[in-house]
């Protein structure tokens, strides 16, 4: 499974969620007061994260162009974690704080160059 076939909005593969038992949402709704079913996400192409700041080419000189991404979709995968706090951020639209490239070395060498760029 690539990074592709992965829900950019939860855990996983969306192909292979499963409902909570019974027993579960019972729980939650008892322990918790959770009543209403969950929340669709909002669409990713509905999604526009904050504007990127330039990316130094000081970067795609190291790991070559075809490796540094600045494209929406792709810093929208990248923004934030998989916490639930961060999930549901993120189900909700708010792709506040994406990160301005992701850089995809592919070598222990690349990475040290990449990081010794940015210490520059």
């Amino acid at each position: 499974m690539s990074i592709v076939d992965m829900s950019w909005s939860g855990w996983g593969d969306p192909e292979r969620a499963e409902r909570l038992p019974d027993s579960v949402a019972g729980l939650l709704r008892e322990l918790l007061g959770v009543h209403a079913e969950p929340a669709q996400p909002v669409k990713l192409a509905e999604i526009e994260p904050p504007p990127a700041r330039p990316v130094p080419g000081v970067l795609e000189d190291v790991v070559g162009a075809e490796h540094v991404r600045t494209d929406a979709e792709t810093r929208i995968r990248h923004t934030r974690g998989k916490s639930t706090p961060d999930l549901l951020r993120i189900r909700a639209g708010d792709a506040g704080g994406a990160p301005d490239a992701i850089v995809l070395p592919g070598s222990h060498d690349e990475v040290a160059a990449v990081l010794d760029r940015c210490s520059e």
